[in-house]
């Protein structure tokens, strides 16, 4: 009798998606296809788990076009890319597994489908493409790949909610109208500046390129009380609530904008999240100590899956690439 998803151990899950990384990897090796056998033939148990795990990843090239063109095909040169789902960019292999068959079916319906806009957003933006929003006051914003925002202008105010993702922001003195920027737990204050902001489920990040702004936290002032100046950046924990200075070079703050990914000290996993959100698809981290290792560079965001073969590989990892839109980074 077939097993429901939720009745199969995590453990036969994580080797069900391992055998089908390997088979994907190494098709032709006929001592890896003899073990695999042998491990089916172990429980009906490990086939349940596999036939779905494979259901789901064969199923994606064969959806209808309205689902799948998207992710099928890369917009061609200078086109608008379609909006792409707000989608969890790197998972560990636990977090893919923990919900079982149902989780990764959601995954894959999730992505082949386009995923749903932020309906209270006034601006979005999909998976790899940015925009450039100009305000009413002649203030600009550019939103970065897969950023959803809100803005309201009143009399005496300007104020925009970022809701996910990230955004630059170029704005126009008034002294009369201050303008701000909700991001999760932080609101950043201006009168006129450039700035960048970001926003994820586990951080805020500020970062001055130009003028001063204050950022605030429940009311209480982040850093000194004069404000952020050119060059200084603060890190949010949305969970702690702990802050973090920081003192980027000026020239690399917002360097997105320039299709540059630039990393200084950042752990692998941090890489591979940021560089998921430029992805067309899911980028799995099956390696925990791969993930913790630590490196700095520049990456292109153009190419990122090709940035993430180079993360990987500089530190002993490997790529693996299942189906259309999955890449399996793992140790060696």
């Amino acid at each position: 009798m077939t097993q429901r998803p939720d009745e199969i151990d995590d453990r036969i899950w994580e080797a069900a998606f391992d055998w089908l990384a390997e088979i994907e990897r190494r098709p032709e090796d006929a001592e890896l296809d003899a073990a695999f056998r042998a491990w089916l033939a172990e429980s009906g148990a490990h086939a349940d788990a596999y036939a779905q795990v494979r259901r789901i990843w064969s199923a994606a090239p064969h959806m209808p076009p309205a689902f799948g063109e998207q992710w099928r095909h890369l917009p061609a040169p200078g086109a608008a890319p379609p909006l792409a789902p707000r989608r969890p960019a790197v998972l560990s292999r636990r977090q893919w597994l923990a919900g079982g068959g149902a989780l990764a079916a959601g995954l894959a319906l999730y992505a082949a489908t386009g995923g749903f806009r932020d309906l209270t957003a006034d601006h979005a933006t999909g998976t790899g493409e940015t925009r450039t929003v100009a305000l009413p006051d002649g203030s600009r914003m550019q939103l970065d790949t897969d950023t959803a925002l809100r803005v309201t202008y009143e009399a005496d105010r300007r104020n925009v909610a970022l809701l996910r993702g990230r955004a630059y922001f170029d704005v126009r003195r008034d002294a009369a109208r201050p303008f701000a920027v909700a991001a999760g737990p932080a609101r950043i204050e201006v009168l006129g500046t450039r700035f960048d902001v970001r926003l994820d489920g586990a951080a805020v990040d500020v970062a001055v390129e130009q003028g001063r702004v204050a950022v605030r936290m429940a009311g209480r002032d982040v850093g000194p009380r004069d404000g952020l100046g050119r060059g200084e950046a603060v890190r949010i924990d949305r969970r702690t609530r702990a802050v973090r200075r920081e003192t980027p070079a000026p020239d690399t703050i917002a360097a997105w904008r320039r299709g540059q990914l630039v990393v200084d000290g950042w752990t692998i996993a941090e890489v591979l999240d940021e560089l998921g959100r430029y992805h067309r698809g899911v980028i799995l981290l099956r390696d925990e100590a791969l993930g913790a290792q630590r490196v700095s560079g520049f990456y292109d965001l153009a190419r990122p899956a090709e940035a993430v073969r180079s993360v990987a590989q500089s530190h002993g990892g490997r790529v693996t690439q299942v189906g259309p839109w999955l890449l399996v980074v793992s140790g060696r």
